[in-house]
């Protein structure tokens, strides 16, 4: 069996039609054509791989716009060619919530996600006086499929900027509850649509299927509702609505904004605006109904109110949000909307009081379908503002009240309601303070336990070192046992968390009344313990879940690494924390960190939490054991040794590099003829591998070293001359490799076999683009899509944290390209069907074994990580997990790759292929 150049290089284009085209609908009928002109066997194989990507290439014209939409707005046609993307108050992308499509979709509001996008591509004034042509797509994420697989639409159709209705019809792709792939045709109508919005503004409408109800693709109608961004008109003038307000201004201190920029006004409130904790009074426990604007949450009130934000002014200082009520902590990145359980509002800053104060209105008129939901009844008022000093008793870094303007006769009226942030995220909040108010209580329960006499040669975590922030594992006498946290809030004249702005705290005795080795500090503990019961046989069958969460201010001596504290915990009933809740005040935490040892990561860390109560007392609670590791070493010290151990593994790397193409180099010196059937797409591929990050890191390694010298002035030498030494080596590699290419290129010119080895040179190089463009387009639509959904789906980023993803993404393609640096090669051997021993051993082995180093590190890292995210939350076990799968099969992928070379320069290029393509001549003696 033979096969003839001319008939490979035509399989060869219709490959990379294939691979291009895949990722463009609108290209699919071009591809089809071509595979029409080969044989008909390469024909229905496409067709059947493209069953999925070619549910678009039915015509549009299948679904006739004037049969269901004649009657909402007429159709027409365009009076000119230009378009744009964007109509009415409706940007190019938008997001909306739905609710119904069983058959396709969840029915239900669900805690994933309900949310859905659309997505205009052409819109076009038509002849028709105010109406225009608009064709896009509807996106809906949540479907039955247990893969993610979005019911996705294609439609076109009309709107009408008079009437504000649109209607759409059109064709796309969906899964079945059994997993089918389905084509539903279907016809999508919005009223209210107009050219600007405002806070009563609802854009609402439905999705019906066009099939039978007994077809295969029907769904049931799908309500829904939009929040338009373009041409929004603030509604209410606040200063009319000044004096309900008035009983907000307390005479508190809070954070002011007018001093900050206004381009920063948005990022801090949108910041902040996440999730707080609702404190109700005493009553709403008792069942009375008067504590929130609408019914609660499956019997219960909620505990938590979130916000998201839907339109921010920098200038006017003004916002609109979505309020929600939620029983469940934790914001979900991809939010649902529930509007019995969800308010609107508009907020503006007050400068003279230094608070948001925003009018909120409900959501009426909602049953099962949405068709007629409209915002109205906006006698419900909300206040927000950051506390300018925090104390023990207030750690809440934002926090606001909500109340009604209806009295307490009026239907809908409810209690004034306050909520305050869980956690302290005051990033770029200058003015922020932290008074330590319980200097008497640490003078009698720390300061006589401290040891005054320092432990002659030991240390211990610095102050302001990131290791006193802890997790732990904790256990009772009573055989109660659980998990916590301890982070810091302030450590002596600063706030611990790096990011923020330094606190002017005032002079306090306590700094003036202990040495300077003992620093101020104030903690927020959190702990869960669990309480079994029913145990058999020492099983446990089941348990009781109490939360603590504790507030305390000590002192902690670096010098002997002791941390004592006193701590006040609220106390609730149900884990609902009432504004009136009380307090307990009477608890000691004592903690000690163990010391640093030289080339040591981590330490230990144990301590006790107990009341300082009588035994008699109801509120004392017996003393819990705490234990907790692994903490890093110093800061300063773990970030040197961190950085010395990147460069030693980068010089490693280069160092070795340089001796296995030195090897190579000598190797062809000795056998010249094999030099032609070197891959210069390998070496190409492996030169460009170390010419770029030389390129790249330039201005990386200055900024290192500027930050170096800032942070540890004394290494800042040492660290620059290992740098300088990485750099040499790094250009020492690029240049043997750079010989070795110019080497191959020059024997590969005056060989006899030229043409035949640049026919096969010329194959490897079309596979080997088809490969890489299609990862590439594969890495830019992932991140392309996730970045989509983010956006759908509220969860927003910056535009430079997207690109940095993308960069990175590219980065570590980048890589994986360099890590299967011999795939040109072999290719190379099978289309020249080479018998040459082009690659030394110690060159591809020794290659190989430099680029499986820094999988097989990491693989360890990963694996052993898993062991410590049992104490260190911040660390995923599955994301380990994933990434350690990742470099397994890269590490075996390497394996095979250096095999196949081996047993190709053993036998011949073909002897990887199947024993009945064997026999086949080489392409090159055919194109003889």
């Amino acid at each position: 069996m033979s096969m003839k150049p001319s008939i490979m290089i035509h399989n060869c284009k219709l490959t990379v039609f294939f691979l291009f085209i895949s990722f463009s609908a609108k290209s699919v009928s071009f591809a089809e054509i071509v595979f029409e002109e080969s044989n008909d066997d390469e024909s229905k194989a496409f067709q059947s791989a493209m069953t999925e990507v070619n549910v678009y290439s039915e015509s549009e014209s299948e679904v006739a716009y004037s049969d269901y939409c004649s009657s909402v707005v007429p159709e027409s046609v365009t009076n000119s060619k230009a378009y744009t993307e964007s109509f009415g108050a409706f940007d190019g992308y938008e997001t909306g919530y739905y609710i119904g499509g069983n058959g396709i979709l969840n029915p239900k509001i669900n805690t994933i996600s309900n949310s859905f996008s659309f997505e205009t591509r052409y819109v076009s004034k038509t002849v028709a006086d105010g109406v225009w042509k608009i064709e896009g797509s509807l996106m809906f994420y949540e479907s039955y499929h247990p893969i993610p697989s979005p019911f996705h639409l294609k439609l076109h159709g009309f709107w009408s900027e008079f009437s504000g209705n649109l209607c759409m019809v059109g064709t796309g792709s969906a899964y079945s509850k059994q997993g089918n792939l389905l084509t539903p045709a279907a016809v999508f109508r919005l009223r209210n649509l107009r050219d600007s919005s405002n806070i009563t503004t609802l854009i609402t409408g439905t999705l019906e299927s066009l099939s039978s109800s007994d077809g295969v693709s029907y769904f049931e109608p799908i309500s829904v509702v939009m929040f338009p961004l373009l041409n929004y008109e603030y509604t209410f003038d606040f200063r009319e609505f000044t004096h309900q307000f008035s009983g907000e201004r307390d005479g508190l201190k809070n954070l002011a904004f007018n001093e900050l920029p206004s381009r920063r006004f948005c990022s801090m409130i949108m910041g902040h605006l996440n999730e707080f904790k609702l404190q109700y009074t005493r009553d709403c426990s008792s069942g009375k109904q008067t504590c929130l604007p609408f019914v609660r949450l499956n019997g219960y009130l909620p505990h938590f109110l979130s916000f998201s934000s839907i339109r921010c002014s920098e200038v006017e200082r003004r916002i609109r949000v979505l309020i929600e009520f939620r029983n469940t902590s934790h914001v979900r990145k991809y939010p649902s909307f529930n509007p019995n359980t969800t308010l609107i509002g508009e907020g503006t800053w007050d400068d003279r009081e230094n608070q948001l104060f925003v009018l909120v209105c409900r959501f009426l008129d909602i049953g099962e379908s949405w068709s007629n939901a409209h915002v109205g009844d906006c006698t419900t008022r909300l206040s927000f503002r950051f506390p300018a000093i925090l104390s023990i008793r207030e750690t809440s870094s934002a926090m606001g009240q909500i109340w009604t303007t209806k009295t307490a006769n009026d239907s809908g009226y409810f209690d004034r309601t306050i909520f305050r942030s869980t956690g302290n995220h005051m990033v770029g909040v200058p003015g922020l303070k932290y008074e330590y108010t319980e200097f008497n209580r640490v003078k009698n329960l720390c300061l006589r336990k401290v040891q005054l006499l320092r432990n002659k040669g030991q240390s211990y975590p610095s102050g302001h070192s990131t290791d006193l922030k802890f997790d732990m594992l904790v256990k009772s006498s009573e055989n109660k046992s659980g998990w916590g946290s301890a982070d810091p809030l302030a450590i002596g004249d600063q706030l611990y968390k790096p990011y923020l702005f330094l606190m002017d705290l005032p002079g306090t005795m306590l700094e003036r009344a202990v040495p300077a080795r003992l620093m101020n500090v104030s903690y927020e503990v959190s702990i869960t313990l669990q309480t079994p019961i029913d145990v058999a046989n020492g099983v446990l069958f089941s348990y009781i879940e109490e939360k603590v969460e504790i507030r305390a201010e000590g002192i902690y001596d670096s010098e002997t690494g002791k941390l004592c504290m006193v701590g006040c915990r609220k106390l609730g009933f149900d884990n609902q924390v009432f504004e009136n809740a009380s307090v307990d005040c009477e608890i000691l935490l004592n903690f000690e960190f163990s010391p640093l040892k030289p080339n040591q990561i981590g330490g230990y860390i144990t301590g006790s939490i107990e009341s300082t109560r009588t035994s008699s007392d109801l509120l004392k609670f017996d003393r819990l054991e705490v234990y907790s590791t692994i903490y890093k070493t110093d800061q300063r010290k773990s970030s040197t040794w961190t950085t010395d151990h990147q460069s030693t593994k980068v010089l490693l790397s280069n160092t070795l590099m340089c001796i296995f193409v030195g090897l190579q180099l000598y190797y062809v010196q000795n056998n010249p003829n094999v030099l032609p059937s070197i891959s210069l797409v390998m070496l190409v591929i492996l030169t460009l591998g170390h010419m770029v990050p030389l390129a790249l890191d330039y201005e990386t390694l200055r900024s290192n070293k500027q930050h170096w010298n800032m942070v540890s002035p004394h290494n800042g030498g040492l660290i620059e001359l290992n740098e300088v030494i990485v750099t040499v080596v790094m250009v020492v590699a690029f240049l043997l490799l750079l010989r070795l290419l110019q080497l191959t290129a020059s024997a590969r010119s005056r060989d006899r076999n030229r043409k035949s080895l640049l026919f096969a040179e010329e194959m490897t190089l079309i596979v080997i683009a088809c490969l890489y463009a299609a990862g590439a387009k594969f890495t830019l639509l992932v991140a392309t899509e996730k970045r989509r959904l983010d956006v759908a789906l509220l969860y927003f980023s910056s535009v430079e944290s997207w690109y940095h993803s993308i960069y990175n993404d590219f980065k570590s393609y980048a890589g994986l390209i360099l890590d299967g640096f011999l795939l040109p090669q072999i290719l190379l051997n099978m289309f020249s069907k080479s018998k040459q021993k082009a690659l030394s051993c110690s060159f591809y082995i020794g290659t190989t074994f430099v680029r499986l180093l820094p999988h097989a590190y990491d693989l360890y890292c990963n694996l052993n990580s898993v062991y410590y995210s049992m104490l260190q939350v911040s660390v995923s076990p599955v994301r380990c997990f994933v990434s350690a799968a990742w470099d397994a099969t890269i590490f075996w992928g390497l394996l095979l790759l250096a095999a196949i070379i081996y047993l190709q320069q053993k036998f011949d290029g073909h002897c990887i292929l199947p024993s009945r393509l064997r026999h086949m001549e080489s392409y090159s003696e055919e194109f003889h």
